[in-house]
């Protein structure tokens, strides 16, 4: 099996933590410190120093330069004791067990394999940076690239500063342990802002055990047993991107440990766990401590006062700087495998997947489209046939009104004419309301006070948006298709015990809804601004209703909601002109019909501004939410038969033929639908994105763009393992590596 130097060296950061959460698993019984503390491989590349050069040789690396002499004074010998397997073994042996079914001493031996080649990649990234003097990485394979420039026109960024063995020995030269000693080498050759991570990563996970300790004891204490079902939250909501650590204004870590030792103000940004107390924030720490200390893990006579002044704080941060150490190298790798990847290759991979698809079987296309995604394309559609995809945004009937449904069916039939016109005058009395209250008051509060929201000076409207990491700070990592400026519509009142929020909706007719969403596009559609009637003629071409089935005259809500049932007589079994009359409102948002398939979602464009933006109208008013968190919404067929309700399926397929950004509004049983048609196939240019385009390749959002980054990322991921693979044969060998198997044979020996 092929893998990558991040996959194979899988980060055991808190594997000790783990296992000190899994203390008291019968799995295994350590007897005493001794049996802790052997060591039970010992690891030295400079030991085999013509395996060594071959490895460079294989990498691409150029030639092995640096002298005997210096690869001595810099790669000492590395052990592996006991406890790191045992630790690892609890975090991951059971996962090798159950599901891969390997036996005991099989896992503890892809474990040990694990550990080893750990040490061997550290290694090889501190003789390899050495001997380069220079680190040079893949901007679109680094964790963290602050501390690094930019080399024009290239995927380079190189870190500041020379290297050499002198400065990396004098580094070195501190007083203290070997943990202590080896940090001090690993920050030489990392940037400040990848050590500042690092020890983020480590207080972050330090923080996450003492949590669940706390969170077990307030359980314990607490008589209330409500629960609230949480409504589905974006996809990448409050996520920070790779490499993010919490920042003051002077550049320093805005981060501690709590441990109620302390304040948590003093925390920065740690957020402590609901209902905590100092109180129990003392007693969950001294419980992690004493599960250290059961297991050896720090010495009895080591103060706790400050957690990070202990031995263990060092053997994570040794460890999460190695993991540091081995992704920067997997980068490094990475741009010497992608500069040889050019747009000549991306078209010939691009040409190949387009022929495989022009053969495929149509038959169920809707099927394919369904796992369409920024990774998954599809590249060619049947001919002369219209597909697309819509957002539904529904509006549900109350159970009064669901209850006179039930009884129309009954009197007239759930499809005679009749029943259909009869429901009609129901419409009129649904409201809708914003569902994100459990954003509020769910397992998480995800709401903030923001400055700039819509819904500015409307009357009973709140201030509040959500999920505040996505969207403000220096460099927020944005949702995808999603706008983040919706306020909750409606008020907002923290209680008075200051547990949650009262929260009061404001209800909304169809046509106050309507003039929420074409309000809400209008303002995404231009960068923020206050939006007024005059602006929407910019913005928004709208329509009216359907009054004889065939052309549309004004909006004139009192002529749907008392409709006759004549309307609804079909001429023959095949028509479908009655769904017109289920049809309340439609429009397009100017100018998304044509931007190009290809730049659909260049975020720059009226098309992404006003997918994100009713995107986001979905997630605050629909009760449908199978539709949320999908690429681009329902997909159908035009002109052929579906599983969803006819009106639904008519008006969609219309809306489809209508082009990209239309929107119809039109009542169901299940009420009223908003669709938005997102994205379409006409059938006429087959190839849906006009070819592959080299000059588009770097502009973010572009189809050529991600084409181009899923084929690198796959290309130099293959490339990667080959070469990383090539490493372990060649340094994994007798003379590196020596495995004192009699040490833990009692630990393979045992029976799951």
């Amino acid at each position: 099996m092929k893998r990558k130097i991040s996959k194979i060296i899988a980060s055991v950061l808190a594997a000790a933590m783990l296992f000190v959460l899994l203390a008291g698993c019968d799995l295994i019984s350590v007897d005493n410190e001794r049996d802790m503390n052997q060591v039970v491989a010992e690891v030295n590349i400079a030991r085999d120093a013509d395996s060594l050069s071959d490895s460079f040789k294989l990498l691409g690396a150029g030639e092995l330069t640096l002298s005997s002499e210096d690869l001595d004074s810099i790669t000492s010998t590395d052990s592996i004791y006991k406890r790191d397997l045992i630790a690892y073994f609890m975090s991951y042996g059971y996962n090798y067990i159950t599901q891969q079914n390997y036996t005991v001493a099989q896992a503890v031996a892809e474990i040990m394999d694990s550990l080893v080649e750990r040490k061997i990649f550290t290694q090889f990234a501190v003789v390899y940076y050495l001997n380069e003097g220079k680190v040079r990485v893949d901007k679109d394979n680094i964790t963290v690239s602050g501390g690094y420039t930019e080399v024009a026109g290239t995927n380079e960024l190189v870190m500041e500063g020379d290297l050499t063995v002198e400065g990396y020995l004098a580094a070195m030269n501190v007083e203290g342990t070997p943990d202590e000693k080896a940090i001090e080498g690993y920050k030489y050759l990392l940037t400040d802002q990848e050590v500042k991570y690092a020890t983020y990563i480590v207080m972050s996970s330090i923080n996450q055990s003492i949590d669940s300790y706390e969170r077990e004891l307030i359980a314990a204490e607490s008589e209330d047993s409500s629960s609230t079902t949480d409504r589905t939250t974006p996809t990448g909501a409050n996520t920070r991107g790779d490499g993010y650590y919490p920042a003051k204004a002077d550049g320093s870590l805005d981060y501690d440990i709590y441990t109620g030792l302390n304040n948590v103000s003093a925390c920065g940004e740690y957020e402590k766990v609901d209902g905590s107390t100092s109180v129990t924030r003392k007693r969950a720490y001294l419980r992690f401590i004493n599960a250290l200390r059961s297991n050896y893990l720090i010495g009895s006579d080591e103060s706790i006062a400050e957690i990070a002044q202990l031995d263990y704080f060092d053997l994570e941060l040794r460890t999460q700087l190695e993991q540091m150490l081995i992704n920067k190298l997997s980068s490094s790798i990475s741009l010497n495998i992608s500069s040889g990847i050019n747009a000549e290759m991306a078209q010939n991979y691009y040409n190949e997947l387009l022929a495989q698809q022009k053969k495929s079987d149509f038959s169920s296309f809707t099927t394919t489209m369904d796992s369409m995604s920024d990774t998954s394309f599809i590249l060619y559609s049947p001919e002369y046939e219209t597909y697309g995809f819509v957002y539904n945004i529904l509006l549900p009937f109350n159970a009064k009104q669901t209850q006179r449904l039930d009884e129309l069916k009954q009197n007239f039939g759930s499809t005679s004419s009749k029943y259909y016109a009869e429901r009609n005058a129901l419409f009129a009395g649904i409201e809708a309301t914003d569902q994100r209250s459990s954003w509020f008051n769910g397992t998480e509060d995800y709401s903030y006070e923001a400055t700039e929201y819509y819904g500015a000076g409307q009357a009973n409207r709140s201030n509040r948006l959500f999920f505040e990491d996505s969207f403000t700070g220096t460099d927020p990592e944005l949702i995808d298709k999603y706008a983040g400026r919706l306020s909750y519509n409606g008020t907002v009142a923290e209680k008075e015990d200051g547990e949650g929020y009262k929260l009061t909706p404001n209800r909304l007719t169809i046509d106050d809804f309507i003039a929420e969403m074409e309000g809400y596009i209008n303002y995404v559609a231009n960068d923020f601004k206050s939006a007024d009637a005059s602006d929407y003629k910019n913005y928004i071409t709208n329509n009216g209703w359907y009054t004889d089935g065939t052309s549309w005259t004004g909006v004139n809500g009192n002529a749907f909601f008392s409709v006759t049932a004549d309307k609804f007589e079909k001429s023959s079994a095949t028509d479908r002109s009655i769904y017109n009359h289920t049809i309340y409102y439609k429009g397009s948002v100017d100018g998304v019909s044509s931007v190009s398939k290809a730049n659909t979602l260049v975020k720059d464009e009226i098309s992404y501004k006003a997918l994100s933006a009713v995107n986001e109208l979905m997630f605050a008013y629909t009760t449908d939410t199978a539709a949320l968190n999908s690429y681009f919404g329902y997909s159908l067929q035009v002109d052929a038969a579906s599983s969803y309700v006819p009106e639904f399926e008519y008006a969609a397929q219309q809306a489809i033929k209508d082009g990209a950004g239309t929107y119809y509004v039109l009542g169901t049983d299940y009420g009223w639908h908003i669709i938005y048609v997102t994205f379409t196939f006409d059938g006429t240019a087959n190839e849906t994105y006009g070819g592959f385009n080299s000059d588009d390749m770097h502009k973010e959002g572009t189809f050529s763009y991600l084409f181009y980054q899923n084929f690198k990322s796959s290309a130099v991921e293959n490339r990667l393992s080959d070469r990383s693979e090539a490493i372990l044969t060649k340094l994994n060998n007798d003379s590196v590596v020596t495995l004192f198997t009699k040490a833990y044979e009692d630990i393979a020996s045992i029976q799951a």
